[in-house]
């Protein structure tokens, strides 16, 4: 069962898709990427923060070129360099509708962190947004706020604690599941899912697990998945 299938997302109905939180979202935007060019849609891959840019696919700063591009190349990099690592934002994703069958956004950044919780400016989900993932890493479990978060005061704010608290199961749920955590700026007409990532051992797997039935309780759906060392970060999938 592919990516699309397992999060219940329609390449159809959710031709705009926002990745937020941590832990996971440019493997699972390569992933995605992946199948939908393997079921013939032309993509987009571009970002409303900054995105490491994959070696293998086309890259251009300029929105115009995308139609010929796509009639080249399945699959396209939208993006700019303003610092010498990762890309930037070079227009508004909505906008490469008119030329792509499937637009993936990387929304937010986590350097590297497994969990954490948005600044004011964060995420930035594009307007038109019909499909926002939040990922997680299972990797944060057992932790201390300050140890692995990203914004660490945020995310000791958002669960009440100190950033010597130790993670649990249900506070990941929590800064999943909330509006000043990866829920927020997450509108009624987007659909939401939620990836718990890493779940690369037995313990990992029972808490996935355990943090799923909890956002089930919630109406919130969501997957426990994990990537190969080979596929952290999308390099091998294209």
């Amino acid at each position: 069962m592919g990516i699309w299938e397992r999060l219940k997302l329609n390449m159809d109905a959710h031709r705009l898709v926002a990745l937020v939180g941590a832990g996971g979202k440019t493997s699972t935007l390569y992933a995605l990427a992946r199948e939908g060019v393997q079921a013939g849609k032309r993509v987009v891959v571009t970002t409303t923060t900054h995105i490491m840019p994959h070696p293998d696919l086309p890259l251009t700063d300029c929105m115009e070129e995308l139609p010929a591009l796509l009639e080249r190349y399945p699959a396209v990099t939208l993006g700019r360099f303003l610092r010498p690592d990762k890309l930037s934002e070079a227009g508004r994703p909505e906008a490469c509708l008119r030329w792509a069958d499937l637009v993936l956004v990387e929304a937010d950044g986590a350097r590297l962190r497994p969990l954490k919780a948005p600044a004011d400016h964060e995420p930035v989900i594009p307007h038109g947004a019909s499909a926002v993932i939040a990922a997680a890493g299972l990797d944060c479990l057992g932790k201390s706020i300050g140890e692995i978060c990203h914004r660490p005061e945020r995310v000791a704010a958002l669960l009440g604690v100190g950033e010597d608290h130790m993670l649990t199961p249900a506070d990941v749920a929590a800064v999943l599941s909330s509006p000043l955590g990866s829920r927020k700026g997450v509108t009624e007409d987007m659909a939401f899912r939620c990836l718990l990532n890493k779940a690369d051992t037995p313990e990992r797997e029972a808490w996935g697990k355990e943090i799923q039935d909890i956002l089930a309780r919630q109406g919130i759906y969501s997957i426990v998945t994990h990537y190969t060392e080979k596929e952290r970060g999308g390099a091998c999938l294209f």
